[in-house]
């Protein structure tokens, strides 16, 4: 597929900034769902940005390299895409849906499993597992993952919900090993940690090679053969699209990815499709949050591994 141009000027402006633009412009309609709970920012966007997030982690060069150089073979996403999927899926659940007693187990486990990523003196970047400073920008990418597919669809939050969101978010942070204390106090202190943040972020090129054959599905040449070639082929320029579309601009620069104005017209004809499917897709997508749940449970009492 032949590459987007990049395009400058007043243009490339307008593409770089057209989410803040396409979410500011949308009204609020009487049909958006009210939020009540973190969990009801949960839309049928969600999983085609859900890549978008795992590289907006990435950026930073400790958790980038915490990942690449993890010795943890059963979390990684290319070695075991389908075990990633499911506890990537069981975490987010706990934090959003879950008791204190699920929270709490997934607390200790997540836990057991980061004392095993640490760096060694040959890695570029001094990292630990957890240390609650690089899972603080984990979770707050996530809360943002959640905040940006609502508002994408249908508009800003307003200010109140904006405020509960980021108040009831926090198991996001506190089921790793975030400190209460640690978590922003409100929205405009999650704005301000996040613009501090973005001028820190780095991808270096182990990071970033690893992070697009996530994008474009060709790491399941690896792990399909002619299966995973033909789905890298068929499907990846799609998901590939979707994941740079969910970046911002600075991430997405650091990805090596252009955005053109034919890009941005192509995102918003999506959006307005997804928007008209999300309140039959939007349930189901948190419906199997909560089977994740379940999932979880059952394999506790059975004595079955989780992570």
């Amino acid at each position: 597929m032949r590459r987007a141009q990049p395009i400058s000027g007043p243009a490339a402006e307008v593409a770089d900034d057209f989410r803040h633009e396409l979410v500011r412009r949308l009204p609020r309609t009487r049909h958006r769902r009210p939020i009540h709970h973190p969990a009801d920012l949960i839309t049928a966007l969600g999983p085609t940005i859900a890549g978008s997030n795992v590289i907006m982690q990435l950026a930073n060069p400790r958790v980038g390299y915490g990942v690449h150089e993890s010795r943890v073979d059963s979390g990684n996403a290319i070695k075991r895409p389908i075990k990633r999927s499911r506890t990537t899926g069981t975490f987010l659940a706990v934090a959003l849906l879950g008791t204190d007693a699920d929270r709490a187990y997934v607390h200790r486990e997540i836990a057991r499993i980061h004392r095993q990523v640490y760096s060694t003196a040959d890695s570029p970047v001094r990292y630990r597992g957890n240390d609650a400073r690089l899972q603080l920008w984990v979770a707050v990418c996530l809360l943002k993952y959640f905040i940006d597919q609502y508002e994408l669809l249908y508009g800003p939050l307003t200010d109140a919900e904006r405020e509960l969101v980021v108040a009831e978010g926090h198991p996001l942070g506190t089921a790793l090993n975030v400190p209460r204390s640690a978590w922003p106090a409100d929205y405009a202190a999650l704005l301000a940690y996040w613009s501090s943040e973005l001028d820190r972020l780095r991808i270096d090129a182990p990071v970033r090679e690893e992070l697009r054959r996530l994008a474009d599905l060709s790491f399941l040449e690896y792990r399909a053969g002619l299966v995973g070639t033909a789905a890298h082929l068929v499907f990846g320029p799609t998901l590939s699209y979707a994941i740079r579309a969910g970046l911002p601009p600075q991430v997405r620069t650091l990805m090596g990815w252009d955005w053109s104005a034919r890009d941005d017209r192509r995102y918003r004809q999506a959006l307005a499709g997804v928007r008209l499917v999300d309140p039959l897709l939007g349930p189901a997508v948190k419906g199997m949050l909560k089977l994740n749940l379940l999932d979880m449970r059952v394999r506790r009492r059975l004595g079955v591994s989780v992570f």
